[in-house]
């Protein structure tokens, strides 16, 4: 049977789909694209960060970490250490430093007892604590080893621990002791005593029915070895200080009549500046004159000189009352005279207070 031709068969291109059905496939793949773009832009720095941890986490060895696993830190320098501040070294003190306080020996009796003291004298804004250890009778305060003393060792000494206690409540103990006017030690060693014009006897400072006492002689190189030993063995016990009195010659009444000996041409206030300037050599001192004295200054009958002269260094003034108005301005010369002649420090002292001037 014959075929019938057909003819070529031709193509058309042409849409099985209406306008409205491509326009909506358009506009879905546009949702779809869209969609597909928020659903990268919300969850990917989440694949970033958590592909970035595991990567770190198995270069570093693929330990466990507990938390939210972060990027590992670039490698951080260790600081050199911060070397330790020196400690600054305290101050030395000086008389401004706080109060002056003179103890009694009541108060030291015991450790018990001077640690109370201390303490409470530390509350009270003190800083140096004045202790007798000698006084104007001749009495000695504490167990001392000089020869001369040992006839003079009172009923009531301070405790051997009251220095300590003083420092440890940070306070500056202060020896006070009574050089020369001292009536117990010429009776242990009758060389240590002024005498009476040619005798054997004792110069008095007053007739014997009146209460008259001798003195230790100021030119006896015994008499200031005698005092030289006790200011050692309270620097030896601790004390930083010496508070010095009585360094004078005795009262004018009847000393024409006293015999020192000889004294090799040397004046009353050069034999005074001999003695002091040994003291103050081995430590700080303090020297306590009447203030009438001072005022009297070369021309004072019991020191032959002003204090300057005698090379004191810290001058102490005793007034029994209060400076009178005409005292003042004595005074006030007095000491712009002494700073000028190389007095340290210069203080006033009634009763238990203490001003410097």
């Amino acid at each position: 049977m014959a075929k019938k031709n057909l003819g070529k068969v031709k193509r058309y291109r042409r849409s099985f789909y209406s306008r409205g059905q491509q326009a909506r496939r358009i506009l879905g793949a546009v949702l779809a694209l869209a969609a597909l773009f928020a659903a990268g832009w919300l969850i990917g720095p989440a694949v970033i960060d958590f592909g970035t941890s595991t990567w770190y986490s198995l270069k570093e060895g693929g330990g466990a970490s507990s938390g939210a696993s972060q990027p590992a830190s670039e490698p951080q320098a260790t600081p050199a250490p911060t070397p330790a501040p020196e400690p600054t070294p305290a101050p030395a003190l000086s008389p401004e430093d706080g109060g002056w306080a003179f103890v009694s020996i009541s108060g030291l009796s015991s450790a018990e007892q001077a640690a109370a003291t201390a303490q409470s004298l530390a509350a009270e804004g003190m800083r140096y604590a004045v202790v007798p250890c000698k006084d104007s009778q001749g009495y000695v305060y504490y167990q001392s080893g000089a020869a001369a003393a040992q006839s003079s060792i009172s009923a009531t000494t301070f405790d051997a621990a009251a220095v300590a206690a003083l420092k440890d409540a940070g306070l500056t103990p202060v020896a006070a002791i009574c050089a020369f006017r001292d009536p117990l030690a010429p009776y242990a060693d009758r060389s240590l005593a002024v005498r009476y014009q040619d005798t054997d006897y004792f110069w008095l400072d007053a007739a014997a029915d009146a209460g008259g006492k001798p003195w230790l002689n100021p030119y006896s190189d015994a008499a200031v070895g005698y005092i030289t030993a006790l200011i050692d063995e309270v620097r030896a016990m601790g004390f930083e200080q010496v508070w010095l009195t009585g360094v004078q010659f005795p009262t004018t009444a009847g000393r024409d009549k006293a015999n020192y000996g000889d004294t090799a041409g040397v004046s009353m206030g050069q034999r005074l500046a001999q003695v002091l300037s040994a003291w103050q050599a081995g430590g700080d001192c303090w020297v306590e004159y009447p203030l009438s004295e001072v005022l009297a200054g070369a021309d004072s009958q019991l020191l032959g000189a002003s204090c300057a002269e005698l090379g004191v260094k810290n001058l102490a003034i005793r007034v029994d009352e209060a400076v009178t108005g005409e005292q003042q301005p004595l005074l006030d010369a007095a000491v712009a005279e002494l700073k000028a002649g190389g007095v340290a420090n210069i203080a006033l002292v009634q009763g238990d207070s203490f001003t410097l001037l």
